[in-house]
């Protein structure tokens, strides 16, 4: 079996179409073509179903693309990995990043990184809300977490923790007083979140360690760190934010910290691969790249 033809195949597959693969390739569409045809003519079996509007496989195609998926990604990784040990990066990235936290922290890196391997290519998803890494077809999601991370089974890589604040503006302080508990905050105004953050932002961590999660009142959700520091200092209610972002408004007074019976759980920053095979040697560098980028930040 060529195995020529069998990339083209697993591309088609991937791809949903003969012009998408031609694209990923990066080779003519009449050349994938030829290559599916030679293919089923080798293997005797028709693969693809195709028309003038879909394409879709066969019993024949499934199974050979169960089967020969994992078989191409490793020989593909095998030549990626003896390039990079001779110091050269090759091959496309597909990353998912916080649209904000990805401008203000990692913009200048990630341009960086590309910049510095010509054969490298990045395709960059930016978005607050929370992807499905496997379904996005995504090689390493950078996400906010705080509290639990629930157990999905992909590879989780932590890589910088940040230290959450519980605050809120002087004059919410004026109508509703300093609180001293966690408790109290469940009735009394808050800001949360809409999707991110598993869509409540509220978690303490208690005397044995443990995270306690606390359902607050809210009548503005956002999935927006701005928008979020925006409604505390314009008094909406109290709000958890890391204090990296909310130092300065603190510091002009805008902001006021409050020492409570818990510790807020701090905001962990993490890389998520949707499993092992797909922590290649480009994305193992990218994210290499992001946590020096972070601690880097973090040391300022």
């Amino acid at each position: 079996m060529n195995l020529d033809y069998l990339k083209v195949f697993v591309a088609i597959a991937k791809q949903g179409s003969i012009l998408a693969a031609s694209k990923a390739l990066d080779i003519p569409k009449s050349t994938v073509a030829r290559h599916l045809d030679q293919l089923e003519n080798q293997l005797s079996h028709q693969l693809v179903m195709r028309n003038t509007r879909h394409l879709r496989l066969t019993a024949e195609g499934q199974r050979l693309y169960h089967l020969s998926e994992s078989i191409i990604g490793d020989l593909e990784e095998v030549e990626h990995e003896m390039k990079g040990q001779h110091g050269s990066l090759s091959g496309r990235v597909t990353v998912a990043i916080p649209s904000e936290f990805g401008v203000k922290w990692l913009d200048e890196s990630i341009a960086t990184f590309v910049a510095d391997h010509p054969d490298i290519a990045i395709d960059c998803i930016t978005s607050m809300a929370p992807l499905d890494p496997i379904r996005r077809d995504v090689d390493v999601s950078i996400c906010y977490h705080r509290g639990k991370l629930s157990d999905s089974g992909m590879v989780v890589r932590p890589l910088v923790s940040m230290r959450s604040a519980v605050v809120a503006a002087p004059s919410v302080v004026a109508d509703h007083g300093r609180p001293a508990s966690v408790q109290e905050l469940s009735h009394l105004p808050c800001i949360s979140t809409l999707t991110a953050l598993q869509a409540n932002p509220w978690h303490f961590i208690d005397v044995e360690g443990r995270t306690i999660a606390l359902d607050v009142p809210t009548r503005y959700r956002v999935d927006s760190s701005l928008m979020l520091i925006a409604g505390a200092r314009a008094g909406i209610g109290f709000a958890i934010i890391p204090y990296e972002f909310c130092k300065e408004s603190i510091a002009a007074g805008d902001l006021v910290e409050f020492a409570l019976d818990l510790q807020p759980a701090p905001l962990e920053i993490v890389a998520i691969h949707p499993n092992r095979q797909s922590i290649s040697t480009r994305t193992r560098a990218f994210v290499d790249i992001v946590e020096q980028q972070l601690r880097a930040r973090q040391d300022l």
